[in-house]
This record gives structure tokens, sequence and C-alpha cells, in this order.
């Protein structure tokens, strides 16, 4: 998404600062429907599995890195949801930073900048005070879940391939 300046005054719709509303509400519905079939997925693998004998090693690592994917996904939502103005930025940002949207003889919005991945909507003024609407916690959150998901699927695809090779050997015999 790109960023333009918006001067007091003036009254534009977040379409007109840059943000592209359709396209995150794209993806937020997107992002939806992904995560409630994951969840639909994971949540009778969990109560099975609680239920019953304990399944293969491999089986529970790839739930656990579906189930990190799943929890990243809502968070990357989360902060998708976040970062939607419906405003424009110059009544967003002076809302946020003084309580009201016309600031007089006060410094001036520089810019506001919106990214996607990762997901941020910071709001820059001429005095260096910066604010984004992203809690902090969401990228790096995101990061560890990918990557811990990233580790538990490789485990479950070595786990899977060792579990191949002993049912290979014990066929032999």
């Amino acid at each position: 998404m790109s960023s333009t300046t918006a001067t007091p005054g003036t009254v534009q719709l977040a379409t007109d600062t840059g943000q592209n509303p359709l396209a995150v509400f794209s993806l937020v519905i997107l992002g939806l429907l992904v995560l409630i079939t994951l969840c639909a997925y994971l949540f009778p693998a969990f109560v099975a599995r609680g239920r019953f004998s304990a399944s293969s090693r491999a089986g529970t690592l790839r739930d656990v890195a579906l189930a990190c994917v799943a929890v990243a996904l809502a968070i990357q939502l989360f902060g998708l949801m976040c970062a939607i103005r419906l405003e424009n930025e110059w009544y967003t940002c002076a809302q946020q930073r003084y309580g009201y949207a016309s600031p007089v003889d006060r410094p001036d919005l520089g810019n506001m900048r919106d990214s996607l991945f990762p997901v941020s909507s910071v709001c820059r003024w001429s005095d260096g005070y910066t604010h984004d609407f992203v809690p902090a916690f969401v990228n790096p959150s995101i990061a560890v879940l990918l990557v811990l998901a990233a580790v538990t699927g490789a485990g479950a695809a070595f786990a899977r391939a060792g579990a191949r090779r002993d049912l290979g050997a014990a066929g032999r015999r």
C-alpha cells in the first residue's frame, strides 16, 4: 500500500490516501476461510488424539505445525484489522496522538506508511514522533510461529520417512 500526505481541512476517505480497502478486506476474508478450514481439520484431530490412543509421531508433529500456522494466520488477520482505517490519515493519526482530529499549531503529519507483510500502519510526524497502529507483538509472534511450524513440519517429514524406512525393512525380513 502506498502513502500520501493529507492536509487538514480536506475531507478524504481512506481510499483517497492510498490504502486499498478492497484488497485488505479480500485478504481478511480469504484468511478467515483458510483459518476456519484449518480449525475444522485440527479440532477433531486433537479431540480424537486426546480421547484415544496416541497417533504416530509424524501425525502429531504435522498437526502441531498446522496449529502454529493457524495461530500465525489469526495473529496476521488481527494485525490487518488494526491497520485498516476508514478515515484519511490526517484524522486517524491526529485522533490517536492528540485525542481530537483537528489540532492547531501542532507538528505536521509527515506521512503514513502501510505494509501488509510485515503488518504495519505507521504515522510519522515532522517532529519525529511515530505511532504504529499495529501492536508490537504481531510481527515477532508471526515470525516465531512460522519458524516453529517449519521446524515441526520438517520433523514430521523426517519421522514419516523414518517410519517408512522401518516398515520397508520389516517387510523384507
